[in-house]
C-alpha cells in the first residue's frame, strides 16, 4: 500500500474511491500524517457506518477534529473531550466553527493553557442565549466575559465589569478597547496593576463617553488619560487642557508631538519637562517636526539639541553641496550638520 500520498491523490481518494468504512485505504496518508479520512471528513464524505475516528496526524489532530471544523460530526456524537497535543477538543474546533449541538453543557473542557471551549464560543460569538458561566478563567486569569468583550460580544444588560484576570486587567479594560461602554457606565478607575484604568483603555482607542472630564486620571507612572488620548490623537474638539504633567513634567503637548497630533498652528516648542526636553523634542523623535522648523539648536539640561533628537528620523537628501543643503533644510540644520562632522559634497 503506497504512503506519503500527495494532497491531490488523498482528494481523489477520498471523494472518488468508493471505500467501504473498513477499507484500510482510509489510513493511506501524507508525511504529516493527514489521511484520506481526514480529507474525507473535512468535505462530508465518509460513509455511514465509519469507525476509525481517532486516527490522527502528527499533531494528534483527529479525524473528528477535522469532521467537527466542517459540521460532518457523526448522529449521537459525545466525545467531545478528545484532545489534540495542545489540549484542543472537538468541542473547541465544533465551537469555533459554530457546530455545537444545542444544549451543549461541556463549557469547562480546557486546553493545555486552560482556554475553555466558553472561551472559543464566547470569543466568536456562538454562546447560546442565558449562557451565564463568564467567571471560567484560563490559568492567566482571563475569563469567558473578558474573551466576548474584547471581540464586542457581551450580552446587552452584563454588569460584571470588575472581573479581573492575575494581573487586574477587567472585562471593562477589554470592552473598552473594542467599544464605547454601555450609557451610564461609572467605573472609569478601575485599574489594573499598573495603575491604567478603564479610561486610559478608553481613550487611546476614542471611546470615551462625549462631556467626559476625568482627564487627570493618572497610572503609577503618572500618566495621564489625556496623555494616553493625545498620544493615539484621540482627544476631543476644544479640548483645552494641554497643561496636564505627569510627575516628570512632560505635559499632554508632549505626547501630542511624539506622535504628531498637536494642534493647527502650535509654536510653543521651547515648552520643556523637567529634564529639559521639550515639545520639539519629542516631535523631532517621533519623526513630526514641522517642515519649516528652524529651532534644532533647542536643547536638554545635557545639551541634547533637537537636531540630536531629531537625527535618526531626518532624510537628508544625499550628496548634496552645503548650498543645496541649506536650500533643503535650512541655515540652522545645516549650521548642526557641520557640528556633527557632516560632509557636504564639493562642486
Amino acid at each position: 500500500m503506497k504512503e506519503n500520498l500527495t494532497v491531490d491523490e488523498m482528494k481523489k481518494l477520498a471523494r472518488f474511491g468508493c471505500l467501504a468504512p473498513g477499507d484500510a485505504r482510509w489510513e493511506m496518508s501524507s508525511s504529516t500524517g493527514w489521511s484520506v479520512a481526514h480529507v474525507a471528513a473535512e468535505e462530508g464524505r465518509l460513509p455511514f457506518g465509519f469507525g476509525r475516528w481517532e486516527m490522527a496526524n502528527n499533531t494528534g489532530w483527529t479525524v473528528l477534529h477535522q469532521a467537527a471544523k466542517t459540521g460532518y460530526l457523526p448522529p449521537g456524537f459525545d466525545r467531545w473531550e478528545l484532545a489534540d497535543r495542545d489540549g484542543w477538543t472537538v468541542a473547541h474546533m465544533a465551537a469555533k466553527s459554530g457546530y455545537l449541538p444545542p444544549g451543549f453543557e461541556r463549557w469547562e473542557l480546557a486546553d493545555r493553557k486552560g482556554w475553555t471551549v466558553a472561551h472559543i464560543a464566547a470569543r466568536y460569538g456562538r454562546l447560546p442565549p442565558g449562557f451565564d458561566r463568564w467567571e471560567l478563567a484560563d490559568h492567566d486569569g482571563w475569563t469567558v466575559a473578558h474573551s466576548a468583550a474584547q471581540e464586542g460580544r457581551l450580552p446587552y444588560g452584563f454588569d460584571r465589569w470588575e472581573m479581573a484576570d492575575r494581573k487586574r486587567w477587567s472585562v471593562a479594560h477589554s470592552a473598552a478597547m473594542w467599544g464605547p461602554l454601555p450609557e451610564g457606565f461609572g467605573r472609569w478607575a478601575l485599574s489594573d496593576r499598573t495603575g491604567w484604568s478603564v479610561a486610559h483603555s478608553a481613550a487611546g482607542k476614542g471611546h470615551l463617553p462625549k462631556g467626559f472630564d476625568r482627564w487627570e486620571l493618572a497610572d503609577s507612572d503618572g500618566w495621564t488619560v489625556a496623555h494616553a488620548a493625545a498620544m493615539k490623537g484621540k482627544l476631543p474638539e476644544g479640548f483645552d487642557l494641554w497643561g496636564i504633567a505627569d510627575p516628570k513634567g512632560s505635559t499632554v503637548w508632549h505626547a501630542a508631538a511624539y506622535s504628531g497630533f498637536l494642534p493647527a498652528g502650535f509654536d510653543r516648542w521651547e515648552l520643556a519637562n523637567r529634564n529639559g526636553r521639550t515639545v520639539a523634542h519629542w516631535a523631532a523623535q517621533g519623526g513630526h517636526l514641522p517642515d519649516d522648523f528652524m529651532r534644532w539648536d533647542l536643547a536638554d539640561g545635557n545639551g541634547w539639541t533637537v537636531f540630536d533628537a531629531a537625527l535618526p528620523k531626518l532624510k537628508f537628501p544625499p550628496a548634496l553641496s552645503r548650498s543645496e543643503m541649506l536650500e533643503a533644510v535650512g541655515y540652522m540644520a545645516v549650521e548642526m550638520m557641520e557640528k556633527k562632522g557632516y560632509v557636504f559634497l564639493k562642486r
